[in-house]
């Protein structure tokens, strides 16, 4: 399973394609299941994209099941923020799981449990660690 990476865009918003990418699998049955139990989930990066612009992870699922391609997705989300505050998640985003940004308190226990293959690595952000993952 190939998942966009953290910071790729779409309606220049990052973490947006992959959580589409996700509900489409998830939707079709075919999303992994450690991924599957943690969509949309409160304490991920889904969580905090969900929180962040008031949306449910039903509604993103709903969004994906409607078969529109990437374009089609990207004005429905466009409709529903306003550029500055896509502007300020990205800001966010990239930046979670540092000190001073949601998820900080996370990232140390992710790093020691879920992701202690990459403990050591100098790994300051939750995408930092997502892309190191990855690349694996």
């Amino acid at each position: 399973m190939k998942l966009p990476a953290p910071r790729e865009q779409l309606a220049g918003c990052v973490w947006l394609p992959r959580i589409l990418a996700k509900a489409r699998l998830l939707n079709a049955g075919e999303l992994a299941p450690d991924y599957a139990a943690r969509f949309g989930h409160a304490s991920g990066v889904d969580g905090q994209f969900l929180a962040f612009f008031e949306l449910t992870a039903d509604e993103v699922r709903a969004v994906a099941a409607a078969g529109g391609d990437d374009e089609t997705v990207a004005a429905w989300f466009a409709v529903r923020t306003q550029a500055a505050r896509t502007s300020e998640w990205n800001r966010v985003a990239v930046n979670l799981g540092r000190a001073g940004f949601p998820m900080a308190e996370r990232l140390p226990v992710a790093l020691a449990t879920t992701y202690a293959h990459l403990n050591g690595r100098g790994l300051e952000t939750v995408f930092a660690v997502l892309e190191a993952d990855e690349a694996l």
